[in-house]
């Protein structure tokens, strides 16, 4: 875990009870609100793997845009920790900041060049929900890590109420009418990008994992304020009531954000 001196300035004081526990220790905690920013929590969590693995740790941001969350003071504390940074995303109207990556390409995982065996850790900020064929998906990030090497990743749990809703509301074709209504068009066409919820639950991610040639993924949960933002008018009731069900039935796997880290089999040949 990252001492205080470590810790980017940039993430903020992290004062809430959970936000300096090392991964290990948030997979034993209930962490409803007790983390003060899931988006910083996830930074500061894959600058302890890079650390962990070293000065010349290479990493690779899959679906970077312009920062991680974007944000690129996050993506540039994480280049800071690493020896090599490179950055994929997919819309060519993003272009990340100048220098913040030592190479970048517009592509998917699946279309990148990337050199096989690489990278020591591949992650992806809220990417995964979107991905259309999880297991070629899996496939390249396999080829493109080192034996050992971490596919880190944090998306929307689909345990999780807002998922489920979110899940019914795309089969039904409301979804982009819906999120109109509650976060205005503006942001929505700025922001959205369509969500499959292919491979958004342990469930699948096990699967996956056993199919592409990693252990057993390592899972976290956490939810801070959730889907407040969406629950608007009338919801705000369910939301105020969802809350303390939360308070009360402990479902750890039921909170919103799913962090993973799944490590390549050190015994898998390179494909």
């Amino acid at each position: 875990m990252l001492t205080d001196q470590q810790i980017p300035s940039v993430l903020g004081p992290m004062a809430a009870p959970h936000d300096r526990l090392p991964f290990e220790e948030l997979q034993r905690r209930y962490n409803f609100r007790a983390t003060s920013d899931w988006q910083a929590l996830f930074v500061r969590l894959l600058i302890d793997e890079c650390r962990r693995i070293g000065p010349g740790c290479r990493a690779l941001d899959i679906g970077c845009g312009h920062g991680i969350g974007r944000k690129p003071a996050y993506t540039a504390a994480v280049r800071d920790a690493v020896g090599e940074l490179w950055g994929l995303e997919p819309d060519t109207g993003e272009m990340p900041t100048a220098d913040l990556f030592h190479q970048f390409q517009h592509a998917t995982m699946e279309t990148a060049v990337l050199p096989e065996a690489h990278f020591d850790i591949a992650y992806s900020f809220m990417v995964v929900e979107h991905v259309a064929d999880p297991r070629s998906y899996m496939d390249a990030v396999a080829r493109c890590l080192k034996p050992g090497g971490i596919h880190f990743f944090i998306t929307v749990n689909g345990a999780h109420y807002f998922a489920k809703c979110a899940g019914a509301m795309r089969r039904l074709r409301l979804e982009e009418i819906v999120l109109r209504l509650l976060r205005g068009r503006a942001e929505v066409d700025e922001y959205h990008y369509p969500v499959q919820y292919k491979m958004n639950t342990p469930r699948v991610l096990d699967r996956l994992a056993t199919q592409t040639g990693f252990n057993a993924p390592d899972y976290v949960f956490v939810e801070e304020r959730g889907p407040e933002p969406y629950m608007k008018g009338p919801l705000r009731l369910l939301w105020h009531a969802l809350n303390v069900k939360r308070r009360i039935v402990k479902n750890q796997r039921s909170l919103l954000a799913l962090y993973c880290r799944m490590q390549r089999a050190s015994n898998r040949g390179v494909s």
